[in-house]
């Protein structure tokens, strides 16, 4: 039984009260409903294929029957009372009806005159017209089969899994679609873009159902037979059925503050579209491409221009091979993805387990790759291009960086490296000037999203997201500016508003904990005028390069160690003596001295700054134990670490490593700080001299 505010839909047997009412809402209707046996009702009914929509205070005032045969439902009538029309009494009755067959049946078909103009309310009641067939009647008149699929997959309906595992394929419009169709053989250019022979093996123009609603409209019986002939010349994408009404009062919630006008045509063709396995929607009306980005954002699918799609096609195909790059200075190569490598991705990356299919992810992939100026692709590679990990940016936002592909393989790897993914996602985002790094992958296994929540990233409507300001400012600057951030981009930002509250607590400054929890949160935004520590520490360049530089790194043959280089943590072990008060939390800048051998390139120099989350105390056999899956160091090195009278030495843990855009040689160093200083040891350093170093690391400028 389903209700609706006050009206209740039922299915009624042969003793309902409500069988006669049936009847006579038949009879009162027969002319256009067609002669039925009223002993056929009673049968209906014991079969239990009649419902009834049911009004409190008026009793039934409106039935569906219907029949099945074999796997489909047939709707033989629908039938309201005229004093009840317009009130959604139909689409009650076939909502329930579509509800009641949705597992066991593949669709619902009907048959119904043409010159009823009930076109309108078939389609809108998501059935699509399939073909149309001379009446028994002696007047013959045009009957029109209506279909309603519940999108089960079938020996037929996969015919269009090979063209989507092997081509982009993109959704054109209506209005494309009619060009084609009175353009086929004009020497119309669009039309001739469409067809053109180098596209054909890249690019698969496909339709959704919605566009038979469409020619439905046309008047003349040949011309809507012969669009018919056309359209069914194109593959048609199948869609998620049940989730269209949905999908269709979303664009209307969108379009609607806006006053924009969508027929409500094209509004249930966009929600079609979303509903199917492209990613891409072209268009030629301006009211939609003028909505583009907030379609995307909703809805994850893009709309371009004709030129657009093409433009991008054409440079992709002529687009270089790009040098590959050493990934956090390891062997491991990070490459962007090449036209071509869809399928060898398709079977390292696809989430199965998830429920993805290889079909949506390769149409996923497809997509990004179409659209250059919106996405780049990466893989991470090992040895003879062994994929590791994939992952994607979406730059279209200029407030934020877009991850809307993150995967990792199958190996020891994993966990490690989608960490140092996330990582360097936020620092480019944040290099970038963008405020906000969001993931919108949907199809994350455990490990991935484990490393997300890790990572400070707040669950939204349509993935994570987190907050990345590259600013070094105060707390009552900071909480203005997320203040502002969650005023002007809307609700889903307000969670800056709690930040900026906290931001303003009284005593955050003083309280060195606190302070160090909201720029963790932050990162790689700091609280300047908190009372978080500031040092300065001498590093030697061979355990700089391992630790966290990987510039360095890639100046040697063999790169930095990949299961260290990755780690968001690691360990630093010095002398206790002379440590000038170093403690936890703290902020370090990292100083990398000179080597005997002359070795490496822009030492010297202030290059990296850090957080550091614990000091300890220990003798060294323990620290070894205790962090050795963190360290670069052979017990022997430790052991070679300066004690103190205890037999002593620190282990300095730190993370959220940022290396510099900009060296900073020593003798700026000494200047900034107003000390000729040679770094022999840990050195404190003022908030406002570890401003201007981080400004002067991160641009060049104080």
């Amino acid at each position: 039984m389903t209700k609706d505010g006050q009206i209740k839909i039922e299915e009624i047997d042969d003793r309902s009260p409500y069988l006669p009412t049936v009847i006579e809402l038949w009879g009162l209707n027969r002319t256009t409903l067609g002669f039925f046996p009223k002993g056929a009702f009673a049968e209906r009914a014991k079969n239990r294929q009649i419902l009834v929509a049911l009004d409190p205070q008026a009793g039934c005032i409106g039935y569906l029957l219907y029949r099945h045969s074999y796997d489909r439902i047939t709707i033989v009538h629908l039938c309201v009372d005229r004093e009840h029309q317009n009130k959604k009494v139909a689409r009650l009755l076939v909502n329930h009806l579509k509800q009641m067959t949705q597992e066991k049946y593949t669709g619902i078909g009907l048959n119904c005159r043409r010159d009823y103009d009930l076109a309108s309310m078939w389609s809108k009641l998501g059935f699509v017209p399939q073909y149309e067939k001379e009446g028994k009647s002696k007047d013959k008149k045009l009957l029109t089969f209506w279909w309603f699929d519940h999108g089960h997959q079938n020996l037929f309906s996969n015919n269009h899994i090979y063209k989507l595992e092997s081509k982009l394929c993109v959704v054109i419009d209506a209005n494309i679609f009619f060009n084609l169709y009175r353009d086929e053989d004009s020497s119309n250019e669009e039309s001739r873009l469409l067809l053109a022979d180098w596209l054909e093996p890249e690019l698969e123009l496909c339709i959704t159902d919605e566009i038979f609603n469409y020619i439905s409209l046309v008047n003349d019986d040949k011309e809507r037979e012969s669009q018919r002939q056309l359209a069914r010349r194109f593959i048609s994408l199948p869609c998620i059925s049940k989730s269209l009404d949905e999908i269709c009062q979303n664009i209307q919630n969108l379009i609607y503050p806006k006053n924009i006008i969508f027929s409500e045509l094209d509004v249930r063709h966009l929600a079609r579209a979303i509903a199917s396995e492209s990613h891409v929607f072209i268009s030629n009306k301006k009211e939609l491409l003028d909505i583009a980005d907030e379609i995307y954002d909703r809805f994850r699918l893009s709309i371009l221009t004709l030129n657009e799609l093409l433009i991008q096609l054409d440079e992709l195909r002529n687009k270089p091979d790009y040098q590959p790059v050493r990934l956090a200075g390891t062997l491991l190569k990070q490459v962007p993805v090449q036209r071509g490598q869809e399928d060898l991705l398709t079977n390292y990356f696809t989430c199965i387990n998830q429920g993805e299919t290889k079909t949506a992810f390769q149409q996923q992939l497809r997509r990004f790759l179409a659209e250059l100026d919106k996405f780049d692709c990466y893989i991470v590679v090992e040895g003879e291009n062994q994929p590791l990990a994939l992952f994607v940016y979406g730059k279209h936002k200029k407030n934020e960086l877009e991850v809307p592909l993150l995967r990792v393989g199958n190996n020891h790897l994993s966990a490690t490296l989608v960490r140092h993914l996330i990582f360097q996602s936020i620092l480019h985002s944040a290099n970038e000037h963008r405020q906000f790094t969001r993931i919108t992958d949907l199809t994350l296994d455990e490990t991935v999203i484990t490393a997300i929540q890790e990572d400070n990233f707040i669950r939204v409507n349509n993935g994570w997201i987190k907050v990345n300001l590259a600013v070094a400012e105060t707390a009552s600057q900071l909480s203005i500016r997320l203040a502002t951030l969650a005023s002007n981009l809307g609700q889903e930002y307000n969670f800056c508003i709690q930040i900026a509250d906290s931001l303003n607590t009284k005593n955050l400054i003083t309280d060195v904990q606190a302070s160090a929890n909201i720029e963790r949160f932050l990162f790689p935004g700091k609280i300047i005028d908190a009372q978080i520590p500031n040092f300065i520490i001498p590093i030697q360049p061979r355990w700089a390069k391992d630790l966290f530089d990987s510039d360095l790194a890639r100046q040697t043959l063999f790169g930095s160690k990949i299961e260290l280089a990755f780690n968001r943590e690691a360990v630093y072990y010095r002398s206790v003596r002379n440590s000038r008060g170093l403690k936890a939390p703290s902020r370090i800048i990292w100083y990398v001295s000179q080597d005997d051998y002359k070795s490496y390139c822009g030492i010297s120099s202030v290059r990296a700054c850090s957080f550091v989350d614990e000091i300890i105390i220990d003798q060294p056999k323990n620290l070894y134990q205790r962090f050795q899956r963190l360290g670069v160091y052979k017990l022997a090195d430790i052991m070679n670490v300066n004690q103190d009278k205890n037999g002593n030495i620190m282990a300095v843990r730190f993370s959220n490593t940022e290396l510099f855009k900009y060296p900073i040689n020593l003798k700026q160093v000494q200047k900034i700080i107003n000390k000729k200083e040679s770094f022999q040891s840990a050195y404190k350093i003022s908030n406002d001299s570890f401003k201007k170093l981080y400004n002067l690391g991160y641009t060049n400028k104080i």
